[in-house]
């Protein structure tokens, strides 16, 4: 334009000198031509429409991902991926196969080797109890039938009034005899109770004094465990580089961590330096640390559940440190304290029930014998007198009658608490058989991969591989029910919410979809958040397939007074500030704005005392300076093609 018009000028001067003496004409200066611009006025500036782009990747709505629930080795793992599975289907085990005791069907775990031994000794105790149940039926039986016995001869003697004297004694002396037979078996039976009550008080406690070490020391691997991924421990002099990561969606989790963190290592550190005057004592205390660890571990376990990643804490790693892993330990620990308190609560149980049923069985037996005792005196008695010849036969028989009932009456009710004592010493052995097998199988459960969902296996872990406990080893998907899954900069999310529309775009194949669920925590790996998007039609789409969106959002200032939206290319940067051109009477002028922000390639731009009918150049303005005469063509916004927006709405699935 400036070549234009010096060409011009230089023409005049020409004509000027060619026209020396000549008379003078005026001079025929040609008009300026206007430039062309885009505008646009302030009004219109208030919002702008931008197109999102993003590559999206094609997933299952529904989806299960299997963890471990143990540490171990994935055997017997022989689908594929790509095979349908039904609910509850066994899929898997995990074991040690490296062991050398291993076989299929028997698990080779310490935890249920142990299991079995509680499994095989309850039985063992069951099995006597029921035998001792069994033979005290038996015996009843017979001692009832022998006082049953007696009290038939002495009613024969008492109809039998012409018997002699001498056949008298001699019944009074078969009462006295069984009598003596029948407090020496039970005095019998009650020392042998009190030698088999001492055994098993013995055992009980030794089984408790173990169960009180093992809870004691996991209690103290676990605070050394917990101090050494979190550092809680104002001792520590190891570096947590993720230490400021922990707790960091809410900040009272490591508070509280930290204070049950010291509480628990000093109740671990008070209870080795005690002695216990009992095993009673060293359970009650005992219980008392794992309750303390307990709500340690429960601490820990939910500030790592409010604890963010970094680059210093993946959310996952293949080989180093990473959030879902330290989650997963301590779950792990978690599944273990509290293991380990019903350990030691079944112990201190164990103690009690024991204590009461030997103090009950004992006193019902002592009772048992101290009324023999009194049988046999009044048996001896009743003998003398006879032989003296103090009563007549009459009272004699009706006195031998009437002992023998009481004999048999006494022996039944001293049979009957025996067999009641035996029977509930019996269920207590079958209680804790059936506890015991319980707690074999659900340890069994642990080691088996079962599919929660009905599907298709689209990921899995192969057989010889090793596992830690939360480690994923198999993926079911159902591949008929798709969705498209994008990842979008922290910048653009607050621009989408659940609804809005989306253009996906395979090939040249395009479909219509609407957000349907927002993430409100960013990827790890990305550091961008996860946005989900159902299709009105997903035929031919399958699960893995990448695809292109486009998103249209609009930027709005509304609301936010002497603000408005501008291209970055339309202002001008300058030593003295940031202007823009305005059209004013078809010619360009500068005025002054102040940037207050930056929207990816828009500029929100404070603008003041302007109406806003004003017009602003927002293309050419770099081909104009002020006062140029200018035409402009007001710019418009465009949308992308999308198919009935109602329509789309209403054919896709409703949340």
């Amino acid at each position: 334009m400036k070549k234009k018009y010096l060409i011009s000028f230089l023409v005049l001067m020409v004509f000027s000198l060619t026209a020396c003496g000549k008379k003078e004409e005026p001079a025929i200066v040609p008009a300026p031509e206007a430039i062309k611009v885009k505008a646009q006025t302030i009004a219109a500036s208030l919002s702008a429409q931008r197109e999102l782009q993003y590559s999206g990747l094609v997933v299952s709505e529904s989806e299960a991902k299997i963890v471990a629930k143990t540490s171990g080795t994935i055997t017997n793992f022989k689908l594929k991926v790509g095979d349908k599975v039904s609910l509850g289907q066994e899929l898997a085990k995990i074991d040690d196969v490296n062991s050398a005791s291993y076989n299929p069907a028997n698990f080779n775990s310490s935890q249920i080797k142990q299991a079995k031994l509680g499994v095989s000794q309850a039985q063992s105790s069951y099995q006597l109890s029921r035998t001792s149940y069994n033979n005290l039926l038996i015996s009843s039986v017979k001692d009832l039938r022998q006082a049953e016995i007696a009290r038939n001869q002495a009613e024969k003697g008492s109809e039998n009034l012409a018997i002699t004297t001498t056949e008298s004694i001699k019944s009074a002396e078969l009462a006295y005899e069984t009598s003596k037979i029948a407090t020496e078996q039970a005095r019998l039976t009650l020392e042998n109770r009190k030698k088999q009550s001492a055994q098993s008080a013995s055992d009980i406690k030794d089984n408790a004094g173990i169960a009180a070490d093992s809870s004691a020391n996991l209690c103290g691997t676990l605070i050394s465990s917990i101090n050494a991924i979190t550092g809680l421990d104002e001792d520590n002099t190891a570096s947590i580089s993720y230490k400021i990561n922990l707790g960091a969606l809410d900040s009272t989790t490591y508070g509280k961590s930290k204070d049950y963190y010291k509480t628990a290592k000093a109740a671990y550190q008070a209870y080795l330096k005690k002695s216990f005057p009992d095993t009673e004592t060293k359970v009650n205390e005992t219980i008392v640390l794992v309750q303390s660890t307990k709500t340690m571990v429960d601490a820990v376990k939910l500030m790592f559940e409010k604890t963010v990643s970094s680059s210093d804490l993946p959310q996952s790693s293949m080989t180093g440190t990473s959030l879902s892993g330290l989650q997963a330990s301590v779950a792990a620990y978690q599944s273990q304290i509290n293991a380990s308190l019903n350990q030691v609560n079944a112990a201190k149980q164990g103690l009690s029930n024991t204590a009461l049923n030997n103090d009950s069985l004992l006193e019902t037996l002592q009772k048992a014998y101290e009324l023999s005792v009194q049988q046999q005196a009044s048996a001896l008695q009743a003998l003398n007198n006879l032989k003296a010849g103090n009563t007549s036969q009459t009272d004699q028989s009706e006195f031998v009658l009437n002992l023998a009932q009481n004999q048999f009456d006494n022996a039944k009710v001293k049979i009957e608490s025996q067999i009641a004592a035996a029977k509930v010493q019996m269920d207590n052995a079958e209680s804790q058989y059936n506890n015991a097998l319980l707690n074999l199988q659900s340890l069994y459960d642990i080691h088996s991969i079962v599919s929660p969902i009905i599907g298709t296996i689209t990921q899995k872990a192969n057989d010889g591989d090793s596992v830690a406990a939360g480690q994923v080893v198999a993926t079911i998907s159902q591949p008929e029910k798709i969705k498209v899954k994008i990842f979008v900069e922290p910048e653009n999310l607050s621009d989408l919410k659940p609804g809005l529309l989306a253009v996906v775009s395979n090939g040249n194949e395009a479909r219509n979809g609407i957000i349907s669920s927002i993430s409100p925590q960013a990827d790890s790996l990305t550091r961008r958040f996860p946005v989900e998007i159902v299709l009105e039609n997903a035929d031919s789409l399958y699960l893995g397939t990448v695809v292109d969106v486009k998103i249209i959002v609009t930027k709005s200032v509304a609301g936010e007074v002497g603000t408005i939206l501008l291209p970055l290319s339309s202002l001008e940067v300058g030593q003295n500030g940031n202007s823009v051109m305005m059209i004013e009477n078809n010619k360009a002028k500068k005025i002054p704005v102040v940037v207050v922000g930056v929207l990816g390639d828009l500029a929100k731009v404070k603008i003041t005392d302007y109406p806003s009918q004003t017009l602003l150049i927002v293309e050419g303005n770099k081909l104009v300076k002020e006062g140029d005469l200018v035409s402009y063509d007001l710019t418009g916004t465009s949308t992308p093609s999308i198919i009935n927006q109602s329509a789309v709405t209403n054919s896709l699935p409703q949340k």
